[in-house]
């Protein structure tokens, strides 16, 4: 969105909010029911040529409706944690806003998770530089702590569960490093800060835009010291945690247990194999992952294609449903004051 001065010095793109963001819901929209149409197929397919659909059908709606709920409680319990984590990297980034309206924020951003990468979800700093003047150079890396955060929480609880799956041991491993490499450039930026100034060496072109790089590698380096990093970690390892457990809790209750560290390692290796998909929401990568991983477990095909349908209903389309009903409440509360907001001080470690 290109920024033109409006009414009182506010840029166009915080005052013209509906029509900006109207656009990105709508295909954002199209492409969650298509995804959530194709997923059923798929299941309806799979089952049907194992000639397990019949068992599958079996199952009372009001136990997977039961099912369904218990997920959707501990995804919000899920919800809540990440919600306290994005809290406490923006504070640490200057931005003392109230948990309310950040909640809401956040919650807002999941109505665009059904996009590759789940980049849709960086609307939630739209909603922040729109209410708060919050830059969008800080934004980012507000939004990079945290989606790296989880992306730690899963490799952490991949670990946890590992034991009982060794022929994933590489891969595990193998993201794990790339992830450190990743954090080490981070942690201590002046490398990528070379780069950029020896990228913009050679173009000579925008100089704002590279300027902008550097103050959001600076900005990201904030969010991943120890200080700051370790706590959200932790967090992100509780909340991710909790879905997990729901995992092995509806196993348990559909009649076809597994261990609590089986589950875990489940849930997290799905979620991660769905995220370097980087398809919309991981589908698709997420759910063949976990039926084949519960199938080494001994649960059966129609089963684990039960648990991994109420599991993304509870979490990933529940997410995505309250994101949209959450949008109009965060267009509301997004409208930016007349006055500079006292929110916004500076980054503290």
């Amino acid at each position: 969105m290109t920024a033109r001065s409006g009414a009182g010095g506010r840029s166009t793109d915080e005052t013209e909010a509906g029509p900006a963001l109207r656009p990105a819901l709508r295909r954002a929209a199209i492409v969650t029911v298509v995804l959530a149409g194709l997923s059923l197929l798929a299941a309806i397919i799979a089952l049907g040529a194992r000639n397990e659909l019949g068992k599958a059908l079996q199952v009372p709606a009001a136990t997977l409706a039961g099912l369904v709920l218990l997920v959707v409680a501990f995804a919000t319990l899920n919800y809540a944690i990440r919600i306290w984590r994005f809290v406490f990297l923006a504070r640490r980034l200057g931005l003392s806003a109230g948990v309310g309206a950040m909640s809401v924020f956040y919650v807002a951003g999941f109505a665009l998770t059904m996009s590759p990468g789940k980049v849709g979800e960086m609307a939630r700093l739209w909603f922040l530089k729109r209410r708060y003047g919050f830059d969008y150079r800080r934004g980012v890396a507000l939004q990079l702590g945290d989606r790296i955060g989880d992306v730690y929480a899963m490799l952490l609880l991949c670990l946890a569960g590992l034991a009982g799956f060794e022929p994933y041991r590489g891969a595990v491993f193998a993201v794990l490093v790339a992830a450190l490499a990743g954090t080490a450039l981070l942690v201590r930026p002046r490398l990528l800060v070379a780069g950029i100034g020896a990228a913009y060496g050679v173009v000579r072109r925008k100089p704002r835009l590279f300027v902008a790089l550097r103050h959001m590698v600076r900005h990201t380096a904030l969010v991943m010291r120890g200080g700051v990093f370790v706590p959200a970690l932790a967090l992100g390892v509780v909340s991710w945690l909790a879905e997990a457990v729901s995992l092995w809790l509806v196993l348990h209750l559909l009649g076809t247990p597994v261990d609590l560290l089986a589950a875990t390692f489940v849930f997290a290796f799905a979620a991660v194999a769905g995220g370097l998909t980087m398809a919309p929401g991981g589908v698709g990568g997420f759910e063949i992952v976990m039926v084949m991983l519960l199938g080494l477990q001994g649960v059966p095909t129609d089963m684990a294609v039960v648990a991994t349908a109420v599991v993304r209903l509870g979490t990933v389309w529940y997410g995505t449903v309250a994101g949209f009903l959450a949008v109009p409440v965060a267009l509301r509360m997004s409208a930016p004051p007349s006055a500079v907001p006292a929110a916004l001080a500076q980054p503290t470690i």
